[in-house]
């Protein structure tokens, strides 16, 4: 299931392999006020731009006013959604708790999934990190009006080995 929690108290979840130190590394900076990568992000309008990170992991860099979507999983990736400034909350179940509403597209690397009451919410903040693994259907909303600046890095399955 996800783990979540402030990207600082999870920190310890990234020194496994170089590609999540690499991965830690620009996640502290895209929240950090003072760099530059932080500060474009929270000059930006309402948009969204991808960057690539390297070793198959993408960053996209959004600027939005959230509405409740629709609930997702993926195979090929594990999302790592750190919010940067605002605050949305993260809608969260199980894909076997679910009725599936579209089927896998391999291009999107989507499944869709009907809400149920199965459903629970978890109110995000500025700081707070999200990882969210293949049975993990998820989407977000807004806490508050006003825009959120996020980042969610697609990190290909292989790179990410965690053991407890």
């Amino acid at each position: 299931m996800a783990v979540i929690g402030k990207l600082d108290s999870l920190a310890g979840l990234f020194s496994k392999t170089q590609e999540l130190e690499n991965l830690y590394t620009y996640l502290k900076q895209i929240c950090d006020p003072k760099h530059p990568a932080c500060q474009a992000l929270l000059q930006r309008q309402a948009s969204s731009m991808v960057k690539e990170l390297g070793s198959g992991m993408c960053a996209i860099e959004i600027v939005y006013s959230p509405e409740l979507g629709t609930l997702e999983t993926h195979k090929e990736c594990i999302d790592f959604l750190l919010v940067v400034m605002g605050g949305e909350i993260l809608h969260l179940a199980d894909k076997t708790d679910l009725s599936v509403l579209t089927p896998y597209n391999l291009d999107k690397d989507q499944e869709t999934y009907q809400h149920n009451s199965l459903c629970y919410s978890v109110p995000l903040h500025a700081g707070m990190l999200v990882i969210l693994f293949p049975h993990d259907a998820h989407t977000t909303e807004a806490h508050k009006p006003g825009l959120v600046y996020k980042v969610v890095v697609k990190v290909p399955i292989n790179l990410v080995k965690f053991k407890l």
